[in-house]
């Protein structure tokens, strides 16, 4: 298995990445929370990787941080769903997010992801709820973030913010903050956007 990939950013777009590694030109499939991070082109680059081998196709997927790739993981071990649907989650959402709707059994929220619809949402929820301890989201407390988010929502909803836009609120925050864990931090940052 190829573990990670290093090399000159050649080019980017929102679906696939080419790195330039000694003079070869890897394309990588990436989503879009990878993209967000990527440096411009013709600098240096690190990306962890996930080689996907089928009998009539190989293809490359790159992930920014290693809680990308254990949902891109998980994600593809459900019957029914491959590696398309696993990027569209990850364009979507956030790895947390996803933690969050998977372990509060909110098949729902999961069907706002592009190839997802009830049945497969459902399948995710039950494949997938008593796995979510597996993950290491880069050493992150996925529990405790997807709890003070949780709570941020309903705080920036009595505020008089629709679920909608408290939820793409709390989506932006979580990218350009990663760090961030208290559900205060994340109504302030929320309501500074």
């Amino acid at each position: 298995m190829i573990e990670y990939i290093k090399g000159t950013l050649s080019r980017k777009g929102p679906t696939h990445a080419i790195i330039d590694v000694n003079g070869i030109g890897y394309r990588v499939f990436i989503p879009m929370s990878t993209f967000e991070r990527l440096p411009d082109t013709g600098n240096k680059v690190q990306l962890l990787t996930y080689h996907h081998v089928r009998e009539d196709i190989e293809q490359l997927y790159g992930f920014f941080s290693s809680g990308e790739r254990a949902i891109f993981r998980l994600f593809i071990s459900v019957s029914g769903v491959g590696p398309r649907i696993a990027i569209a989650a990850l364009s979507t959402m956030t790895p947390a997010e996803l933690v969050q709707h998977i372990t509060l059994r909110e098949p729902p929220m999961l069907q706002r992801i592009n190839g997802v619809g009830r049945k497969t949402a459902e399948r995710l929820v039950v494949e997938l709820v008593d796995r979510m301890s597996e993950l290491d989201l880069a050493g992150t407390d996925t529990a405790g973030v997807a709890t003070a988010r949780a709570d941020a929502c309903t705080a920036l909803e009595t505020l008089g913010l629709s679920r909608h836009k408290a939820e793409l609120l709390l989506r932006r925050v979580m990218r350009a903050h990663p760090e961030v864990d208290k559900a205060e931090d994340f109504v302030q940052l929320a309501l500074s956007l």
